[in-house]
């Protein structure tokens, strides 16, 4: 009976096994999003919805000299230094060093892309003279010998040899302890709505895959229990009936002969 029992549970588990099998290797209808490439080794991973080069308007990346780079035809190429498609933060790096020059001058309005943090309005100001006031930080990239450029508060008084030539709404204030060519430059995306039911349709096959793999496991796992147990029964009932049969042969000795 207990030989029956075990071969049950094995049996059961075995069946368990291979339909968890089969169901895991069928095919996401989105798999192929998530194949992935680079520009190069240390690069960061591109796939959907990001492409090399693909029908997706925005999500273009293109590769130059091991880079991985994205366009915007306000400013031109910005470098990729990461993505993380979790969080979906772009992290990008300015070729020309100069972060401010591309607050100044991207667009962001007619991409899927907005800035990652918070903004906040700053104005710039060029001066015919270098200012001296602590309040004021000159913007070494964008200034020239007669030109000092300096980002300030809006409601800070504008010294009589400056012009506030544009107000923008950037990440950060330049600093020169903290600014460099990447610090403030990570995007985050919108996708269109009909691609957004796709990002999710993945998303949830991802979470299917990952539930079926799992059962998988633990199928496994039960599995060997299964079996350890059922050799244990198969061993102690052989056991049991070779010591019977041990006990039996002095009875039978000692039975008289008929």
């Amino acid at each position: 009976m207990a030989s029956f029992t075990y071969f049950s549970f094995f049996f059961f588990f075995i069946l368990l096994l291979v339909l968890t099998f089969q169901t895991s290797t069928t095919k996401a209808t989105y798999s192929s999003y998530h194949d992935s490439t680079k520009c190069s080794h240390g690069g960061p991973s591109i796939h959907y919805p990001f492409h090399i080069k693909g029908s997706l308007p925005g999500f273009e990346l293109l590769c130059k000299e091991n880079l991985t780079t994205i366009h915007f035809p306000s400013y031109g190429d910005l470098v990729v230094k990461s993505i993380s498609y979790d969080t979906k933060k772009i992290q990008l790096l300015d070729p020309k060093n100069c972060v401010h020059g591309v607050f100044l001058n991207l667009n962001l309005s007619s991409t899927p892309f907005q800035y990652y943090h918070v903004l906040k309005n700053y104005t710039y100001l060029n001066c015919s003279t270098k200012l001296s006031t602590p309040s004021f930080t000159e913007v070494p990239c964008l200034s020239a010998a007669g030109s000092h450029v300096y980002t300030v508060d809006p409601e800070l008084h504008v010294p009589g040899s400056c012009n506030g030539f544009k107000t923008v709404a950037i990440p950060f204030e330049y600093s020169p302890y903290i600014s460099d060519n990447s610090l403030g430059l990570a995007l985050t995306w919108n996708l269109p709505h009909s691609e957004e039911r796709k990002d999710k349709a993945i998303s949830k096959t991802t979470d299917s895959h990952t539930t079926r793999y799992t059962v998988l496991g633990l199928s496994i796992c039960s599995l060997a229990v299964a079996i350890a147990l059922m050799m244990i029964s198969i061993i102690k009932v052989t056991g049991s009936t070779w010591n019977c049969s041990e006990k039996e042969d002095p009875l039978l000795q000692s039975l008289p002969n008929v």
